[in-house]
This record gives structure tokens, sequence and C-alpha cells, in this order.
């Protein structure tokens, strides 16, 4: 057979970024960076290494490509080697703890790294950062990260918009807010949705929770809002009652469990795969603040919950 001929590289940046709020600022900043002239890729640390590979063996390599709000890792760095060799320039932002000496493998790789494994700093604000004396609009939209807990009107319906589409963002969206254009009358009902969904928040958290106590003698709240979807509790929790966790149905096959800030607990002993009389369930996410117990069970035993439950104060 012939040898096939080498990739070109087009013009074209290459935006890989993770589908929450945070990751989505990101997604807007570079956008604007790159004037439009980007592709955009919602992935995971699970899928990164997929993703960059798929950028390798297309037929028109990137001439830039972005990682955005998601951790790296050996295999990602393997080929992000493999991307650097063939002329993509590779820039890497994130605020995830990374394994020992990955960061100096990364940084002798790629064009740029910008790092923070402190949990508290968004990606989007370390976007900003770097972005600001380019353009300060960009550190206008990093700030976007932190308006779930303060910020302007602007920052908070922005905030309230793209939560509204995680997990399923319209690229025009992103446009929007990268070019400071006016919300739409889509925006504008989608905001409403949440600032509603907020309330109800705030009226569930303003009731005693159903507190239990964990084998090692912790306050654990356990709520229920799989039939209100979009309802986020999370770390308000702590705002209100003095427990040491927190337990949310947030779907019918979804838990988030949260620890108090800066109290020294850990839920990595929870992490991975486990067998709950039958129900597996799948654990990931920050062991130092917040993590997703998940199942793919096709017949959902009716005491999942409790099931659940009772796990969760048992291991902790």
């Amino acid at each position: 057979m012939p040898n096939q001929p080498e990739p070109e590289t087009t013009k074209t940046a290459v935006i890989i970024t993770h589908g929450d709020v945070d990751g989505m600022t990101c997604a807007a900043q570079l956008i604007r960076r790159e004037q439009g002239d980007c592709r955009l890729v919602f992935s995971s640390a699970k899928w990164i290494t997929h993703h960059l590979a798929r950028e390798l063996e297309g037929s028109r390599l990137p001439r830039r490509l972005y990682v955005t709000d998601i951790p790296a890792s050996d295999s990602a760095a393997d080929t992000v080697k493999e991307l650097a060799a063939a002329g993509v320039e590779v820039y890497w932002i994130d605020h995830h703890p990374w394994r020992n000496g990955l960061l100096d493998r990364m940084r002798e790789l790629c064009a740029q790294v910008e790092h923070n494994a402190a949990l508290s700093t968004p990606a989007g604000v370390l976007v900003g950062a770097w972005l600001k004396e380019e353009d300060p609009y960009c550190e206008r939209i990093g700030r976007i990260c932190y308006a779930s807990e303060r910020g302007t009107e602007w920052e908070r319906n922005w905030f309230r918009l793209l939560s509204h589409f995680i997990g399923k963002c319209d690229r025009p969206v992103l446009e929007r807010l990268a070019y400071e254009q006016d919300f739409t009358p889509d925006d504008l009902e989608h905001i409403r949705h949440q600032e509603r969904l907020e309330e109800i928040a705030q009226e569930i958290l303003a009731d005693e929770p159903r507190t239990l106590t964990t084998s090692g003698g912790r306050q654990l709240a356990v709520y229920y809002t799989a039939d209100t979807p979009g309802v986020y509790l999370g770390g308000k929790v702590f705002r209100h009652h003095s427990v040491d966790y927190c337990l949310v149905r947030v779907l019918p096959r979804k838990w988030q469990l949260a620890s108090r800030p800066r109290a020294g607990l850990s839920l990595a002993g929870l992490l991975g795969r486990h067998d709950l009389a039958g129900l597996t369930v799948s654990v990931g996410g920050r062991p130092d603040r917040l993590v997703s117990v998940t199942t793919d069970a096709a017949d959902m035993p009716p005491d999942a919950h409790d099931r659940v439950t009772a796990w969760v104060v048992e291991k902790l």
C-alpha cells in the first residue's frame, strides 16, 4: 500500500472542555479569542484521551487545541506528545488535582499550561486571569463561575442561563456570551425558570433536614429532589445546617454527596464501583468536596434510595 499522506494543519482551533458552567465559561472566552474560528467539543476526564486521539486521527489537524476544566492524565499526555510533534499548539487550563510529576511533563509538551489544584478557583477564572491583559472582557466572563455564591446581576443571570444548558449546551448561547450580546427571549425564559428553582431550593433549605449519624459519628443530612430536576442544594446545605455531609438524590439514578468545606473531610473511600445488595453504583468526582453516586441499573429497586443512604452512613 502507498504511504498515507501526512495530515495537513488547518488554521482552525479546537476547544475541548467540560460541559458544566465552569467549562462553558472557558469555552466562551476561547471562542472570543479565536473569533469564532474554532470547533467545540464537550468532554470529561473519562473521555479526554479519546477526544484528543480523534483530533490526531483526523485528516486535518487543528492549528491550536485548548483543553479546559478537565484533568490531565498519563494517557492524555501521550497523545498530547503526538499532537505537539505534529505541529499542534496545545493549551491546557485546569483546576483539578493531577498526579505528582504530570504538571512538569505537560509543561514540556504544551505551548501553555495554567494549573491550580485549588478546586475553589474555577478553571474559567484561570482562563480569565491568563487572557485579561489580552482582553479584559475574558476576566469578566470568568467571574461568572462565582455567581452561585456572589456576583453582579449580569453574572448571576449568565450563571443561571448556563446552568440550564449543562449537558445540552447550544453553541449560540456561548457565542452570545463571547460577543457581549443581549439575552434572547428564550434566554430570559430559561433564566426565570432557574430563578424559580433557586426559590424552591431555599424553601427546602429553610426546613430541618432528615439527619442521620454515620458510623464515624458524623452528621449526614439526607434530601430527595429527584421530583424537581434542576434544584441544586449541594454546598448550600452547610450554610443553613450544622451537618458534616449531605446526600441528595437529584435524579432517579443519581445522588450527590457533599462534605462541609474546609472541614478536612474526605470522600475518597467511596470512589469506584460498589455492589449494594444487588444494586451496582459508581462513585466519582472531587473526594475533598463533592462526588456523584450513579447507577445504570435497568430495573431500579424501590428501596434504592434507602440502600444508598445506608451504605453512605456505613462508609462515613
